[in-house]
């Protein structure tokens, strides 16, 4: 029974032309995890799911939001990035109106 986190995740790693396995050995190198293709393939297929700590590393990794992964909101920038994209919007608008 495939997660909605399962196919979020398989449709970003098929984005970037990954297989299971070169996406397990990304995630060890940077994160220092022990994962292998076969976690990946039980993550994606929705037989298994991950660990909250697994969650934040496949957000930080794919740079998309954790509700996103969990398909709480269809929006895949991750806050904090919308947080300051919206700051710099407003410091632009507010100095063009007082030019």
């Amino acid at each position: 029974m495939e997660t909605e986190f399962g196919n979020r995740l398989r449709i970003l790693r098929e984005q970037r032309d990954l297989t299971m396995e070169m996406l397990a050995e990304d995630m060890n190198a940077k994160y220092g995890l022990t994962l292998g293709k076969g976690t990946i393939s039980r993550w994606e297929s929705g037989a298994t799911d991950p660990a909250i700590s697994f969650v934040v590393c496949v957000a930080d990794y794919f740079n998309v939001s954790v509700d996103y992964l969990a398909g709480i909101t269809d929006i895949s920038t991750p806050t904090r990035l919308l947080t300051y994209a919206k700051k710099i919007m407003r410091a632009q608008e507010k100095n063009s109106t007082n030019k």
